[in-house]
Order: C-alpha cells, then structure tokens, then sequence
C-alpha cells in the first residue's frame, strides 16, 4: 500500500535551528523536535516520531504536523506533497525502503545579511538584536552542520538525488562546508545523478567556486526568493536594494541561456503584506522573463498570515484579486477566503507599527491601497 506521503521514507529537512523534520513543512510539537546538532541522522531515522509519523500515513490520515499541506489541498493549492510526487514521480513509484533518504533539505547556518518581515532570528542572524529587543527571543547563530555531519551525510545518504541548499542565505552560510560536501558528491561521481536546488534573496552573487562545481550535477535549480515589487521588495525583505536585485536577475537570465543545466524559479513567501498585490508580482514576473513563481503562505509568524485580516478588509482583497488573469492568484484568493486567522489582526497592526519604528519604514507610504483598506473599517 502506497502512503499518503513518502515524504517521511524519501526526505529529510535540517533547518537553519539544526531541527530535523520530513520536510519544510511539518510543523513538529515540542516533544517531537529533534536537533542534528545533538541528534544523528540514524538517531532520527530510527526515532519514534519518525515511526509514528509513518504508521499514520500509511492509514492514509494526515498528521498532526502536516497541517500546512492539507490547508493548502482542501483549499485548491498545490502543496508540497503533491509537488514532490509531480516532480519525482519515477523515483517515488519505484522507491523501496533500502534506498534510505534520497532528498534533502539542509541549511547549513542562518548567516543572513537579510532581515525580511516574515522571517525570524532562528532563519537569519541579522535579525537577532531586533528580534530580541520587540519579541523578547534571542536566537544564538549557530553552526548547524559541523564536520562530523558533513561526514555523516556523505557516508548515511549514499543514494542521494537531490539537495535543497537553504538558509539564512546559502551563499553566505558556510560556504567551505557546502563546497567540501559538493565535492565529496564530485570526486565520488554521483553529482551526474543530482540535483541541486538553491533559495536565494537575488542580493549575493554565487562566486565562481560554486559555478565551477556545478558544471557536474545533474541540474542546479536556483531560486529567487522575492516577495514584491521595487519599495515593496525593499520594505518586506529589509533591507534589500532592489537594484542590486534586478542586476543580479540579468545576470542570471544571461546564465540561463548559456548553461544547459542550470535554470530560475521563484519563490513568493505570501503575507499579510503583500497578498493585496499578488498580480502585480506575477505580471512583473512574467515582464522581466522570470518563470511563473511558487507561493508558500506565512505560517509563523501566525499574525502575519495572508489571511489574518477582518472579513471586510479580505473580501477587498479578494474583489482585486479576482480580476486576475493568474489562476495561481485566483487560487490564493479562495485560500486568503477560506482561512481566517484575524484573532491576530490586533497584533500585526501592533507589531507592524512597532517594526517601521525600529527600522525607520512607512507601511502607509510603501502599501498605500492596503492601509486605505486598513482605514476603512
């Protein structure tokens, strides 16, 4: 019998906090979490919590912690499950356990020279002293993958076809450390078998170490993780410069056309500050050339959600984005209807304040027509 998700059999995450989990999107509770900074992989290939997470898929039931995959489904979105299986789907139907981990998704640090609103000091280090002073949290910067675990990938995931790079910033998060694992993969001769996926905020240009080194994986899939457009790219992904951005794009564009194995996608973290303006991103996307991007909606921080806003102020939004030729926009729009996390709507009027204070920004001057929404209720 075939599980709801392969996922827990195929995959593994190490985020920039060291936690392990199936995939980006499991939300583990406390008592599940485990740390590859105190944990090995065998530790938790072998745990309980994996186990667990197993049996029930193969109840075809969802677990508690994929909460964001099945909101997304019931609410018409491709989730990540559904995407994996589209994008793997020979190796999925041929998968058989003594395989082991076969995708992989690791950040090595949280080395970020970002600071994006949505993001948490726990994902980049720039956020730290701000995090710390409006939240009262202190995320350490961590090394989340030291040499033995660098070794341990190496040795543990030997029938390994794909690698998602994250961060903090993947080309400013120890960099010495990703480019001895990719050779290890070079110097064995697997990286023909591979591909690598990388998520980039478009401010740091690769150096020519990793161009060089990519010339022997399968394919590089880099992704650039926007989430709007000019003053509204700057604000949401403090504090970017949106021309070093666009320069970067080109630059891009211009390897994309000459590299036959490396390609763009982007990907869209949609929040309460920018799903009013969701088609004006994918039509700037499709301006420059950039791919059609993938959306993920905001989690955590919960009152930052797309859908934290009063009924009134959503139906609003939904009346702009229904004009869409995008069906991607039309699905996030019945999502934003759908969900309603607007006990939080207090709180992110609180902190978004409490943010342009800290940073010297102006929500009402950057996102005009969402605080005229804001203001007329």
């Amino acid at each position: 019998m075939k599980p709801l998700c392969l996922a827990p059999w195929t995959s593994i995450d190490i985020d920039p906090s060291a936690l392990i989990r199936p995939c980006c999107k499991y939300v583990p509770t406390n008592p599940e979490r485990m740390y590859v900074t105190e944990n090995t992989i065998q530790d938790y290939k072998n745990s309980k919590f994996l186990q667990d997470i197993k049996h029930t898929m193969l109840q075809n039931e969802w677990p508690t912690g994929c909460i964001r995959c099945k909101t997304e489904e019931d609410s018409g979105i491709k989730s990540k499950r559904e995407l994996d299986y589209a994008r793997w789907t020979k190796d999925w139907d041929q998968y058989t356990e003594d395989k082991g981990i076969i995708v992989v998704s690791i950040a090595f640090g949280n080395t970020c020279n970002l600071k994006c609103i949505s993001c948490n000091s726990s994902a980049s280090s720039r956020w730290r002293k701000e995090y710390k002073d409006l939240y009262n949290v202190d995320h350490k910067a961590i090394e989340v993958i030291d040499n033995l675990a660098s070794e341990e990938i190496f040795q543990t995931l030997q029938n390994v076809i794909h690698f998602d790079i994250h961060g903090g910033e993947p080309f400013l998060s120890e960099i010495e450390k990703q480019i001895d694992l990719l050779e290890r993969y070079v110097e064995s001769g697997q990286s023909k078998d591979i591909s690598l996926h990388y998520t980039t905020n478009g401010q740091t240009f690769p150096n020519n170490k990793f161009w060089d080194l990519w010339k022997n994986f399968k394919e590089i899939d880099l992704q650039l993780s926007i989430d709007g457009v000019g003053t509204r790219y700057e604000y949401i992904r403090y504090p970017a410069n949106n021309d070093k951005l666009l320069k970067n794009v080109e630059s891009y564009l211009k390897k994309q056309n000459i590299l036959c194995n490396f390609r763009l996608s982007v990907s869209h973290t949609l929040s309460a500050y920018n799903i009013f303006y969701l088609d004006e991103f994918f039509y700037w996307c499709e301006k420059i050339g950039l791919p059609v991007p993938w959306c993920g909606a905001v989690h955590k921080p919960i009152h930052m959600q797309p859908c934290v806003f009063p009924s009134k102020i959503r139906e609003k939004i939904s009346d702009t984005l229904s004009k869409s030729k995008y069906n991607e926009v039309i699905q996030w729009k019945n999502y934003m209807l759908a969900n309603d996390s607007s006990d939080n709507y207090n709180y992110f009027l609180q902190m978004k304040d409490k943010h342009d204070i800290y940073r010297n920004l102006n929500f009402a001057k950057t996102f005009p027509e969402l605080e005229e929404l804001i203001n007329g209720i």
